[in-house]
């Protein structure tokens, strides 16, 4: 028995399913995000794309953004809220637990 390896991490076999699940490939992925960060505005989309997605310390864009000490974590907090309602009422999230 032998695995066939040719198509193997193209994107060959993906966006097959056409359900909205796993399988619609990075198009649809690349999509949802721009819609959320256009959702979030300017001003939160930086602070959670920086903390979230390059995982950039709190303090540091804070300086790069020229904003007073703790102010970026005020920031966050209201980015992250509006990006759970964002994906509550656009995809139907339901987080297991909210504080």
């Amino acid at each position: 028995m032998a695995q066939n390896w040719d198509r193997f991490l193209t994107s060959a076999d993906r966006g097959v399913f056409g359900d909205g699940g796993i399988g619609e490939g990075p198009a649809a992925v690349r999509k949802r995000v721009l819609d959320a960060m256009d959702h979030l505005g300017p001003g939160l989309s930086d602070v959670v794309m920086r903390v979230c997605c390059f995982l950039e310390g709190i303090e540091s864009v804070e300086r790069r953004l020229g904003w007073s000490a703790r102010s970026g974590k005020v920031v966050l907090k209201i980015g992250l809220q509006r990006l759970l309602e964002f994906y509550q009422t656009h995809h139907g999230l339901v987080p297991a637990m909210i504080e």
